[in-house]
């Protein structure tokens, strides 16, 4: 069967996975729904069907409707053809003109494509209009800019410490969200101070976990977060996002590297329980005849709550010692608890997504080396599996236990492999705290809207080997010379909070102990 009815379709489907978006007033603008083979008129559908309609578990994709470009827009951007290019090479390579690496290793590149000369823009004094070319205003509202305030925001949108791909996108309307998303958000991104203070705590609560856990347990290879304390951030706010945002389930899945971080100072999982089972216990009661599993295995199950009527539920899912081996977990489990979710929810509007979130961390080399990587975001976006969209942050120290990331893969980014999937990814300095916060914002709006999986690049540093009983210095000597000489992200974000009077000496005193 070829043919479906629109109406029966939405009739025997009232839930959706991820988004098929279409541009409202243009010649596409015919609702799309399904694996789309031709846009055809609003009553009739044409695509594969192998399986009746109401197969269980089948679910339609979302619409989604974006406007596009007015007839004064379109006339405007083919007046200003020039302006065009240059704003749309920024949102192309812009992202590898950007200040990535806090240990200053990667360089920025220079991209000729960037310099508003290649496309004749010599006078910076020049005025232009931008509507419909770039959605920033200047500071009277106006869309009146010149060359070099044009320049000026284009560098501090797309080539500051956080960095945008979404131009592989295939989907106009998504590649249009994401650029006026970001154009007309950034400047208005704002953390207030109970924020900042949040999350110099997270931070130097982690830093001081390490060191207690350094000096106490010395010998016991616990893959510390030291140099990528920043994730903590990013999970703190996605958790806040989606409690604000009314999600109740958050199923999460990563690997041993800050594990016991996040469990200890996000998740509620108790220090006493954890210098237990340290000691040689098992986190069993001993009449039990079970040894436990290792401390890098160990999960937690919290409620968690950011000022809102109600909880979110965090599952974090226990973890085999193969490298990214959770993810199918991550994936059978959320969508088996959103099919339980469906079924026992009366709002006919819920959607995929809309009461559940994945969340999949993974290391750097493991993502770009394990297969079951392809494997699960294969899985995402069909209409069986899709849990509506899964957030990843793959905390990227730049190495792979000895192998630095010229050795250990072929692509630009480790993330690269996400483009299976026309991800977008976002990556991210993770010396800056309030930027990694930023682009966690920009990465779950786009979640919500499209109900697709996107990825945050977490560009970090590993302050020891692979463990804490391994001498790095052997095989990164340089690496490791520029690590020992610096100082640690807490420390640098501690400094920071005291110059804006956030955080005083007593407080930061009185936070560490």
């Amino acid at each position: 069967m070829w043919r479906a009815s629109l109406a029966n379709v939405r009739q025997a489907h009232r839930l959706g996975t991820g988004t098929r978006s279409i541009l409202k007033g243009s010649a596409l603008a015919a609702p799309l729904v399904g694996r789309v083979v031709r846009p055809t008129n609003a009553s009739t559908i044409l695509r594969r069907n192998y399986h009746e309609d109401v197969v269980y578990g089948y679910r339609v994709p979302k619409e989604f409707e974006y406007p596009d470009y007015s007839p004064e827009q379109l006339k405007n951007r083919q007046q200003q053809a020039a302006l065009v290019c240059l704003v749309n090479a920024y949102r192309t390579t812009g992202h590898r003109a950007t200040d990535l690496d806090p240990l200053g290793i990667q360089k920025r590149e220079a991209i000729p494509e960037l310099d508003p000369a290649r496309y004749g823009l010599t006078d910076v004094n020049k005025t232009f209009d931008i509507d419909g070319i770039l959605a920033v205003t200047a500071e009277d509202g106006s869309t009146k800019l010149s060359v070099a305030e044009i320049h000026q925001a284009l560098t501090d949108l797309y080539c500051g410490h956080v960095a945008f791909e979404f131009e592989h996108i295939p989907d106009t309307a998504e590649r249009r969200w994401f650029a006026d998303h970001v154009e007309s958000t950034s400047a208005s991104y704002k953390l207030d101070a109970a924020k900042k203070r949040r999350f110099y705590e997270l931070l130097a609560r982690s830093e001081a976990f390490d060191n207690f856990m350094q000096k106490k347990f010395g010998q016991v290879k616990r893959y510390g977060l030291e140099g990528a304390e920043s994730a903590i951030v990013a999970l703190d706010e996605l958790f806040s996002l989606c409690n604000h945002s009314g999600i109740a389930e958050a199923v999460v899945g990563m690997p041993h590297r800050g594990r016991l971080n996040i469990l200890v100072d996000l998740l509620k999982y108790s220090p006493r329980a954890l210098f237990h089972k340290l000691h040689g216990n098992a986190e069993f009661p001993s009449d039990l005849p079970a040894s436990g599993d290792v401390i890098s295995h160990i999960a937690s199950s919290p409620m968690l709550n950011y000022g809102c009527s109600s909880d979110l539920h965090v599952t974090m899912l226990h973890n085999p010692s193969h490298l990214e081996a959770v993810n199918p977990v991550v994936a059978g489990y959320g969508r088996a608890k959103q099919m339980y979710l469906f079924d026992k929810n009366t709002d006919p509007g819920c959607a995929l997504g809309d009461r559940l979130i994945g969340i999949q961390i993974h290391g750097d080399a493991a993502f770009t080396g394990q297969g079951v990587i392809m494997e699960t975001l294969g899985l995402s976006n069909l209409p069986h599996f899709s849990l509506g969209g899964t957030v990843h942050i793959i905390i990227n120290n730049q190495i792979g236990y000895t192998t630095p990331a010229t050795n250990a893969r072929s692509t630009l980014y480790t993330s690269d492999i996400a483009k299976l999937v026309n991800a977008p990814v976002i990556h991210v300095n993770g010396d800056y705290p309030e930027e990694v916060a930023r682009a966690m914002s920009v990465a779950f709006e786009y979640r919500k809207m499209f109900r697709k999986d996107v990825i945050i690049d977490l560009i970090t540093f590993r302050r020891w080997g692979h463990n804490e009983l391994d001498e790095p210095s052997f095989t990164q000597p340089h690496m490791y010379k520029i690590i020992r000489a610096r100082e640690s992200v807490p420390k640098q974000y501690e400094r920071r909070m005291k110059e804006e009077g956030i955080v005083t000496k007593d407080d930061a005193s009185e936070t560490r102990a």
